[in-house]
């Protein structure tokens, strides 16, 4: 079912987005493309919803722990959110702990998708006054663990305790019946069942006509070598580049970003300097004139689009390559730091395969991997895709699962289009079994090695139409 759903609507978002960026048309042609857009990415989101309650209540959902920087995790959901409230004119209050842990275990996927469930509802049912979200840590029972408080309060309609007793069953939803219209009444049910996996429980106050307070609190153990594992891909874990040491001019008005980026790359022997807004960064780049320099988009004292126009205004630091990174979920953004002179765009949260890929692409860098025997061993296995390897042969696709003629037809189509961002999208919509699939043409997109992908994504239309081909 999951299958029968997505293909169709991957086929509505795919060409919405073909028809908005190749076709020429009219002012009443782009809105009805836009609302075809939107749409559809309103009913993934209800799909998306319905399809993980079934999950869960077949058992299907498996919690997958990774090592991860917390504040700069809860930093990105909260970059996410406030452009909810913003849009709605209401206040948005974040308020992140000094002695939050650097580093954790737990699924980052599903608590990001807990954290933003809850603040989503809180927008949703707050029309004025203001939203709050803190993160804290406080004293655990457990002596190994860390225990983390996150607390979203609302000023909005509130609950009366009939209400709270079902608001977390499915289907269930209260407030007026615009608001109803506006979901499935699905996702305080998920995040209560996500929870559950978790070991914790969603805790509720709540009075008609005042407000809400929304509290989790988890039990989590510290990662404190989070920096090392995320520096792992398949074809080993990086250890650092050959050549001369490079400097990176790191630019944010957040201290969270700037920390895992420091723990990040420092240790690979980039040299990293840092500024709080555009106009230190534009001074540190006519001091130190960097090799590359990666900047937020929001800030104040000159913002990320302020700060790419000037530098790429001066004659002495316009060859120096830009790269703008955002937690806004609006492909305009992308758009117009691009238009600015920016060679390259990272969506928050960034992976760190991503961030590497960006620095090889412009830096031209070679990695170095942990040793020399596990590289040579991975060389001499055709089935690890590189980021310096080009040839993708057959025998790496014969060992993948492939989506099935129509959804791989659709694939193909937006590869030979051109179109990076649909083919991205239409990947992250296939089920996990496809994972290397989709990990391959991700990285491949994510390098824009278009012709790459073409003949990729031929050779894997050539390997299902095999007879023996499941």
């Amino acid at each position: 079912m999951s299958h029968e759903l997505r293909t169709p609507l991957n086929g509505i978002l795919g060409y919405a987005q073909i028809l908005r960026r190749s076709e020429s048309l009219s002012t009443k042609g782009t809105k009805g493309i836009d609302v075809i857009y939107q749409c559809g990415q309103h009913l993934l989101t209800l799909i998306n919803d319905i399809l993980d309650l079934a999950k869960i209540e077949a058992c299907r959902m498996e919690l997958q722990p990774s090592d991860f920087h917390l504040p700069a995790f809860v930093q990105s959901v909260e970059e996410i959110c406030r452009v909810k409230a913003e849009q709605k004119g209401i206040d948005f209050i974040c308020e992140i702990s000094q002695d939050l842990p650097l580093g954790v275990s737990a699924d980052e996927k599903r608590l990001r998708q807990v954290l933003i469930n809850l603040l989503g509802n809180a927008i949703k049912f707050t029309d004025q006054g203001s939203v709050s979200f803190r993160a804290l840590k406080i004293k655990a029972d457990v002596p190994e663990l860390l225990r983390i408080r996150f607390e979203i309060q609302d000023t909005g309609v509130g609950m009366s305790p009939a209400q709270i007793e079902k608001i977390c069953l499915p289907f269930e939803q209260v407030g007026d019946n615009a608001k109803k219209q506006e979901g499935t009444g699905l996702g305080l049910a998920i995040t209560s069942q996500i929870l559950a996996l978790m070991d914790s429980r969603l805790l509720i106050e709540s009075q008609l006509g005042q407000g809400s307070t929304f509290c989790v609190e988890l039990d989590l153990p510290e990662a404190r070598d989070w920096n090392v594992k995320a520096r792992e891909t398949k074809a080993g874990k990086v250890t650092g580049y050959q050549g001369q040491r490079k400097t990176i001019l790191i630019v944010d008005d957040r201290w969270e970003n700037c920390s895992v980026l420091f723990n990040l790359l420092e240790p690979l022997g980039f040299e990293i300097i840092e500024a709080a807004n555009g106009r230190q960064g534009l001074t540190q780049a006519q001091l130190a004139r960097p090799d590359l320099v990666l900047t937020d988009l929001m800030m104040s004292e000159l913002d990320g689009f302020g700060l790419i126009t000037a530098i790429t205004a001066d004659d002495t630091l316009k060859s120096i390559p830009i790269v703008g990174s955002s937690a806004n979920v609006f492909d305009a953004d992308q758009h117009k730091c691009l238009d600015a002179g920016a060679g390259d765009f990272l969506h928050k949260p960034v992976l760190f395969v991503e961030h590497l890929a960006v620095k090889q692409r412009h830096l031209n860098l070679e990695w170095v991997y942990e040793t020399i025997a596990t590289q040579l061993d991975l060389e001499q296995d055709d089935r690890v895709v590189d980021f310096n390897d080009k040839n993708y042969s057959k025998s790496v696709l014969e060992e993948m699962k492939i989506p099935d003629g129509a959804y791989l037809e659709q694939l193909t189509e937006l590869s030979l289009a051109g179109d990076l961002d649909g083919l991205t999208e239409a990947v992250r919509l296939l089920d996990g079994c496809y994972s290397a699939f989709a990990a391959s043409v991700t990285t491949m997109a994510a390098n824009f090695e278009i012709n790459q992908l073409k003949t990729f994504m031929q050779q894997a239309q050539s390997v299902a139409a095999r007879p023996d081909a499941v």
